[in-house]
């Protein structure tokens, strides 16, 4: 640690030294003394401080590098060295040395960045753009001009906002050429993307199946938006069953609602509107035998020799587009693929405005993101119509097949549910 006692001691060793005691004592001190305004405007300047410091560590990181203080050490580079010594990721620290020599041939956005003016995150967007700006310009000035484009943009707009600025910056500061660069360079990444798009899956051997993506933005942004669908609405949760009171209502983080939400949307693409395997629409076949359509345990049987519960298998046929295959006690097939067990559009509307959220008690779920359910089974003669229907949410819906649960129907029409002992 730099000692400011020395008096020959450099200015920045002593102004090191000192910040670091100040800033040792200041958090430590007690903050409940502070007014809500000096809370706010504080933790605004401690912002700015923080880039401040870190301005200060990139230039002395790449004074380092210039001494070749890493070889001095015997690490194979100044980064290295740099990162053993604070405990950094040495990736982080070959990032942040890269910064930092780039921040010497940027002296405006170093100069902002000492300021406090910007933030790291934002130096690095501005000084990796105006790097990337093509070596052929015919007018010498655009990398000065779209730096400073950027700048002024950055005192109002996040780095990741800046970041899709600036791979247009050309457009703005030269649009005479930027255009049809921006355009090319566009044109030249979508074929990419959409020539290295992959898709891998693996059973994990515990039920789940785990996998890995790589697709365009324009799939990513499609794929993104109809999730969003099923799994933003902020309902509130469904109040507690009588006898479940120690049952915990569950919060899950947004990637388990992302989730969920695509496995609702697998379940409900149309499958008339599917490109066709072998003559048939892409649909997956489920082989049940009817003790365990009606209420029994044995599980049904895909097409590809997966299982599924016998519970799922009845919230499907109730809803999903999928193909049920349902034979006799001795194999003879009963059914395949009768369709008029799905409610029609006209039915699902009039569903809708007769019972606008799901009809569990408590629970406010909108009807159109609700399963229409049969009240007495399709399975078992139940008829597809308003008299025999009823809007649940997928959670209720789920546990009205759930065999560890009883239902109760309410005078209003709702329905209640109630574990069983």
């Amino acid at each position: 640690m730099a000692k400011d006692s020395r008096h020959h001691a450099h200015t920045v060793c002593r102004a090191v030294a000192k910040s670091r005691r100040k800033t040792r004592q200041a958090a430590t001190a007690e903050l409940w003394s502070m007014s809500d305004e000096d809370v706010e405007a504080t933790l605004v300047e401690a912002s700015r401080l923080r880039a401040q410091a870190e301005a200060l560590e990139l230039r002395l990181v790449a004074e380092a590098d210039r001494r070749h203080a890493g070889e001095r050490a015997g690490a194979t580079d100044t980064a290295s060295w740099w990162a053993h010594r604070t405990r950094q990721e040495r990736r982080v620290a070959k990032g942040r040395a890269r910064l930092a020599e780039s921040l010497d041939r940027h002296a405006p956005t170093a100069a902002a960045l000492v300021e406090g003016a910007i933030s790291v995150e934002h130096a690095r967007v501005i000084t990796s753009c105006v790097d990337r700006l093509p070596e052929d310009l015919e007018d010498p000035t655009v990398p000065a001009r779209a730096e400073q484009h950027l700048l002024g943009e950055a005192a109002h707009l996040d780095p990741k906002t800046l970041a899709v600025l600036a791979k247009h910056v050309l457009t703005v500061v030269a649009p005479e050429i930027g255009e049809a660069r921006d355009a090319a360079a566009l044109e030249r990444e979508e074929r990419e993307a959409r020539a290295n798009a992959w898709l891998t899956m693996c059973p994990d051997g515990k039920g789940s199946v785990r996998g890995k993506f790589s697709i365009p933005e324009l799939h990513a942004a499609m794929l993104h938006k109809t999730l969003l669908a099923y799994a933003a609405p902020k309902h509130q949760a469904a109040t507690k069953e009588a006898d479940a009171e120690n049952e915990q209502i569950e919060r899950r983080p947004s990637p388990e609602r992302m989730g969920d939400a695509f496995c609702e949307l697998l379940e409900r693409l149309p499958t008339d509107q599917l490109p066709k395997v072998g003559g048939l629409n892409a649909t997956v076949v489920v082989t049940i035998d009817v003790d365990s359509l009606m209420g029994g345990l044995a599980p049904g049987v895909l097409d590809d020799g997966g299982v599924i519960s016998a519970a799922t298998a009845r919230r499907l046929a109730c809803e999903a587009g999928l193909i049920p295959a349902v034979l006799g006690t001795k194999s003879e097939l009963l059914d395949l693929g009768r369709k008029t067990r799905l409610f029609s559009g006209a039915q699902r509307r009039g569903l809708n405005l007769t019972q606008p959220t799901c009809t569990a008690e408590g629970c406010d779920w909108p009807a159109h993101l609700c399963h229409a359910h049969h009240d007495h089974p399709w399975s078992s003669g139940g008829k597809t119509d308003l008299a025999n229907a009823r809007n649940l949410c997928p959670r209720h819906h789920a546990r009205i097949h759930d065999p560890a649960f009883e239902t109760a129907h309410l005078p209003g029409g709702g329905v209640a549910f109630h574990r069983r002992t």
